[in-house]
């Protein structure tokens, strides 16, 4: 029998053992089959009145408000009007190309770094020229450039600035806080051990007006820095003690038949964690660390409570202005697709860092 004679009886049963397999997964019962049926009639009317307010009934084209009242729908009008508030807030307007060229260096380098499935001395130097760029770029001095002050600095730059570099300084934190805490003498263990239930039992928004607002007041007079300084590194403090419980279970996951064998090998414990137990430990905790990344990069928004305008308050700056109040919640349908957009980015990524580990260990290491 040919493979075409074959086709007319093999589609039906594959298609028969689909039907069979969404019958059980969704329509087991006749609650659950009416449930089921009721929330798929409201997702598609929810999402057919959402296409209609932001894509059919919606105002696309540039111009004033006037345009809006034609239209029931969104105003997209708002964004060609406000793009460069929502995006860099107070920045000066004839210096917009330096926070755009520094963000896309380090979008840039990113990308790249998970191409390469991030070897560890390229990323430190690439993230750290990245990280001078783009502070260089935002400051203009370091490149005999018109200087900006940091309490200018908004918007997709302090997203970028925040965001991005202090998980990456809190992740070498995070594993020597962990190691510590293993591995450690038992003074230097319950040190680390209290540092992170410390942290972690307090609110990021507490650290942060902590740093900005009480801190100054209890050092002289004479020491003052910049609150986006302080945000950072207490940013950089708060995600440590999160990367470090989740080492700490990548390190818990390692049999300790992998120390033995380094150890047997005449392999130092600098060498040994390094080479043997720490890539083994990150690539059990994937999962944790996604999860640590994205909660964290989400949670730079909360800096706009203590003073420092990211694009959410950059947005909320933009529909301030009396003319465009109304086009509130076009402003944030875009920040939240900005950030949905990230963190969509790091979760694929961190799907594809796990098929790569799966492939690995299946081949033995």
């Amino acid at each position: 029998m040919t493979q075409l004679e074959c086709l007319p009886t093999r589609m039906p049963r594959q298609f028969g053992q689909w039907w069979a397999g969404l019958r059980q997964q969704y329509f087991p019962t006749r609650g659950a089959t009416l449930i089921n049926l009721l929330l798929g009639v409201l997702s598609l009317a929810g999402l057919g009145a959402a296409l209609d307010w932001g894509i059919f009934s919606a105002a696309w084209l540039p111009g004033g408000p006037e345009i809006c009242a034609a239209h029931s729908g969104a105003c997209w009008a708002f964004l060609w009007e406000k793009w460069q508030v929502i995006l860099l807030g107070a920045f000066p307007r004839n210096a917009m190309w330096r926070p755009l060229l520094g963000v896309g260096v380090v979008v840039i380098v990113l990308v790249t770094l998970a191409r390469l499935r991030w070897p560890a001395r390229t990323s430190i130097v690439m993230l750290a020229v990245a990280f001078a760029g783009l502070f260089a770029l935002l400051d203009g001095r370091p490149l005999g450039l018109e200087q900006v002050e940091m309490v200018r600095w908004h918007g997709i730059a302090v997203v970028t600035f925040l965001g991005v570099f202090s998980l990456f300084a809190a992740f070498p934190v995070g594993i020597l806080l962990a190691l510590m805490r293993v591995d450690g003498p038992p003074l230097l263990s319950w040190l680390a051990t209290g540092y992170v239930e410390v942290v972690r039992a307090v609110p990021l928004v507490t650290v942060l007006f902590f740093g900005v607002f009480v801190l100054p007041l209890l050092l002289p007079p004479s020491l003052k820095y910049p609150p986006l300084l302080v945000t950072l590194l207490a940013l950089i403090l708060f995600n440590a003690a999160y990367f470090a419980e989740d080492i700490r279970g990548g390190l818990q996951a390692v049999p300790r038949g992998q120390y033995q064998a380094a150890e047997s090998l005449g392999l130092g414990y600098l060498a040994r964690i390094r080479c043997i137990i720490l890539p083994q430990a990150i690539s059990v905790a994937i999962p944790a660390l996604t999860n640590t990344i994205i909660g964290a990069f989400k949670d730079t928004s909360l800096v706009a409570m203590v003073g420092i305008f990211d694009l959410l308050a950059t947005t909320r700056m933009a529909f301030s202005d009396p003319v465009w109040q109304r086009q509130a919640p076009e402003g944030l349908v875009i920040v939240g697709l900005l950030y949905l957009g990230a963190c969509w980015a790091i979760a694929r990524h961190s799907r594809t860092m796990e098929r790569h580990v799966a492939g690995w260990l299946g081949n033995g290491r």
